[in-house]
């Protein structure tokens, strides 16, 4: 019986699917996940910006402007002082040349009274800006490991969905093709009962096995539709676009074929993105503990200045408004009640929890190595065990169906036969496409582009 089966995979040269390459481009350029992985990259960059702004220079502009009427006032007894002496002089004189001066009660609110001025803050010595930026730079590293891994992981996802759909697809010509094959086998059986050379079970049984195919050919259908949702999903395209489909040829995998397990294993842990990801991170967490340890051990020194004009109304022709002002200052937390000393133990923490999750990881990309590689291995004895049985059942079924041609074979046999043909065949189909998914599967393992 035909029908459209894959041949057993070899180990061969990699053989690349353009058509399947054209989609990974795609969704790597469309997902919607992918895209906002890009947005946090960004967003840590900026972030690194920021942290290397604190080393320069911030200017303020204040001004401000005081009006103000009663409240506390201080006495200046300027007349009590002055006024003796200046009527002892107007009578050696005879004149009245020095005027008598009246008591001074001077308002302590200032009335009419602006500041404006420029102030500039230069930190001079300030580890939590060394540090902080050091560490930003290395969470933006870890940020783009981040993104990396999230491409190895939806470049395989795409893969792994495509072959799903071309395998759902087999299997929906397989069923078609037994239906064809049912319904010319009906045919015959309806001539043969009208001509009174066969009974009725053997209409009812074909009929009954048409029927039988026609369920699993709508199941099967419905698994494709399903998968060609999820593969444009992926790729952030109406769900329901339909595919185009090319043949994969071949193995996958750009790792030699034939290497051991435990190269893979040493390349997966030479390739992950995941494992520069906790590197990167751990290494962030170390700046961490050194900027706690640093903000406990030593102070801040900045340098301040003060340039503008201060006085009653603004006067700009007046030079005694003009002010200028320098400061250093230091700041020195000697005594927090140990917060300091808690900030530094809980950095240490993160410290330890972060190479915890990296060992672990490490385990964990070990384990999804192994098991991609078992699979992979499985699959392909699977895949040429079901070669074999598909051609034996092919056998079967032509001697089955000239026996029942010629009258010595019964239809529950010929039907029997054609049952275990389909089965073989459509395990078959599956099997190959097994052989991908797993590669497909190992090659995400090993962060293979």
């Amino acid at each position: 019986m035909a029908g459209t089966v894959l041949l057993t995979v070899p180990a061969q040269a990699q053989r690349p699917n353009r058509t399947l390459q054209a989609y990974v481009e795609t969704g790597l350029a469309q997902n919607v996940a992918l895209r906002r992985e890009a947005i946090a990259v960004a967003s840590a960059g900026q972030r690194v910006r920021q942290a290397g702004g604190l080393y320069q220079p911030q200017v303020q502009l204040g001004a401000s402007y005081t009006l103000a009427n009663g409240g506390r006032t201080i006495n200046i007894p300027a007349g009590d002082l002055v006024n003796p002496a200046y009527r002892a002089l107007n009578a050696l004189t005879g004149t009245s040349q020095f005027p008598q001066v009246a008591n001074v009660a001077e308002q302590l609110l200032p009335n009419n009274f602006q500041e404006t001025k420029l102030r500039i803050i230069q930190p001079l010595f300030n580890t939590d800006i060394y540090f902080n930026y050091k560490a930003q730079k290395e969470l933006l590293s870890a940020q783009q490991a981040r993104q990396a891994a999230y491409r190895n992981t939806l470049r395989h996802q795409i893969e792994v969905a495509y072959y799903q759909y071309l395998q759902a697809g087999a299997a929906v010509a397989v069923y078609r093709t037994t239906a064809g094959t049912l319904t010319e086998l009906l045919r015959v059986n309806q001539a043969r009962l009208a001509a009174g050379i066969t009974t009725n079970d053997a209409v009812y049984n074909t009929k009954a096995q048409l029927a039988g195919n026609q369920r699993d050919l709508t199941t099967a259908a419905n698994r494709r539709q399903l998968a060609r949702t999820s593969f444009n999903y992926l790729l952030n395209r109406p769900l329901d676009d339909s595919i185009a489909v090319e043949e994969p040829a071949g193995t996958t995998l750009a790792t030699a074929p034939g290497a051991t397990l435990t190269t893979y294993r040493t390349v997966s842990l030479t390739q992950r993105p995941e494992l520069e990801q906790l590197a990167r991170a751990e290494a962030a967490s170390a700046l961490g503990l050194r900027q706690r340890r640093a903000a406990r051990l030593y102070p801040q020194l900045n340098w301040v200045t003060d340039l503008g004009y201060q006085g009653f109304g603004y006067r700009f022709d007046v030079p005694q408004q003009r002010f200028q002002f320098m400061q250093f200052a230091l700041s020195w937390d000697l005594f927090r009640g140990g917060i300091k000393r808690g900030d530094e133990q809980l950095a240490r923490l993160a410290l330890d929890d972060v190479q915890a999750q990296r060992a672990d990881l490490i385990n964990q990309l070990q384990l999804q190595v192994t098991q991609a590689f078992n699979n992979l291995a499985s699959a392909r004895e699977a895949s040429t065990a079901a070669a074999a049985a598909q051609l034996n059942a092919e056998k079967s079924y032509a001697i089955v169906r000239r026996r029942y041609v010629e009258g010595q074979a019964i239809v529950l046999e010929l039907l029997d036969a054609t049952t275990r043909q389909t089965t073989a065949q459509l395990a078959r189909t599956i099997a190959g496409y097994d052989v991908f998914i797993r590669e497909a599967e190992l090659r995400q393992a090993l962060a293979e582009q």
